[in-house]
């Protein structure tokens, strides 16, 4: 473009379309006004829609905030978790935890947020995005992390933290995803006797799909158990060591079930949630005994949350 075109131009935007009566300027600076009217059209169509989405997320009301006390308890020291995606309780105040993709790694930190020890798996991290463990004390990672809605392999990664050697892969696909890609992401995951149980993210619909898989290393097609209503993206689970208390963590609220196992029947409604907005972006969540739950975020802060007598 010549000095005197941009010069033209320059004036245009400065003093109207009468400080310059080139054509080819004028034409210009058309197309120009049209692309920008067009840019803020669409950016006010996708703030509608969001502002749309985030009222339906969010607009459930909370009733429970007086039944836990939640603090600030610690904060992950070690540069190297990025971003903790999931916590398992392992012993006393021993927690596992690992980043959500790239690193094969997991470490073991207490519920302040200190390291105590590190161990590194022979499996590619694609997008690990929970940890649990079974009673006899075996770590599953949930590799099924699918944001993008990618065509890929999903597992879970089954471990034996006292000899710190692997049992095997669990290997699944979902029955009626049937070539479709939407709201097939997962992020939550418990164990309850020999089963894992998985806890879809959708990000289309105001839900969460249950799924079913054995704990035993293997090759798996499996099918929808339930579907949970619930105002939010399901970014991980616990279980109480009973059975009897079913936790689901969202974006915005805590969901509380009580149940009896979940093998005896159906999820029922949640008891009650909690908002959570001061813990900003939390994807790990994990009971600590009976009446506590630790709880992080992104931000590396650690939560804890004390059931109120």
């Amino acid at each position: 473009m010549s000095h005197s075109i941009l010069k033209g131009i320059i004036l245009n935007l400065v003093f109207g379309c009468k400080a310059t009566s080139n054509p080819f300027i004028f034409l210009i600076l058309k197309s120009w006004l049209n692309i920008l009217k067009a840019l803020f059209l669409l950016v006010c169509i996708a703030a509608f829609f969001a502002i749309i989405w985030h009222r339906q997320i969010y607009k459930e009301d909370c009733f429970g905030s007086e039944r836990f006390n939640i603090q600030p308890f610690g904060v992950i020291s070690e540069p190297e978790i990025e971003e903790s995606s999931g916590l398992s309780f392992a012993q006393d105040s021993l927690f596992w935890t690992h980043n959500d993709d790239t690193d094969s790694t997991l470490y073991l930190i207490s519920a302040k947020g200190n390291l105590k020890a590190k161990w590194t798996i022979p499996f590619v991290n694609r997008d690990w995005e929970e940890i649990c463990e079974d009673k006899t004390g075996n770590l599953y990672v949930g590799d099924f992390g699918n944001n993008f809605q990618l065509d890929r392999d999903t597992k879970i990664i089954k471990l034996n933290p006292k000899t710190r050697k692997p049992i095997g892969e669990i290997r699944f696909n979902y029955l009626d995803q049937n070539g479709r890609k939407v709201d097939f992401d997962c992020e939550a995951m418990v164990h309850w006797q020999d089963s894992l149980y998985l806890f879809t993210k959708s990000k289309t619909e105001r839900k969460s799909r249950v799924y079913v898989v054995s704990d035993k290393p293997g090759i798996y097609a499996i099918k929808q158990k339930q579907e949970l209503s619930l105002f939010g993206l399901v970014t991980s689970a616990s279980l109480r060591d009973d059975g009897k208390e079913l936790v689901l963590l969202t974006y915005g609220k805590i969901y509380f079930y009580s149940i009896s196992g979940l093998n005896s029947g159906r999820i029922p409604e949640p008891d009650f949630c909690l908002s959570k907005w001061n813990m900003r972006q939390s994807e790990a969540i994990c009971h600590w005994g009976m009446d506590s739950l630790l709880l992080g975020n992104e931000q590396r802060t650690l939560f804890l949350m004390t059931r109120r007598k």
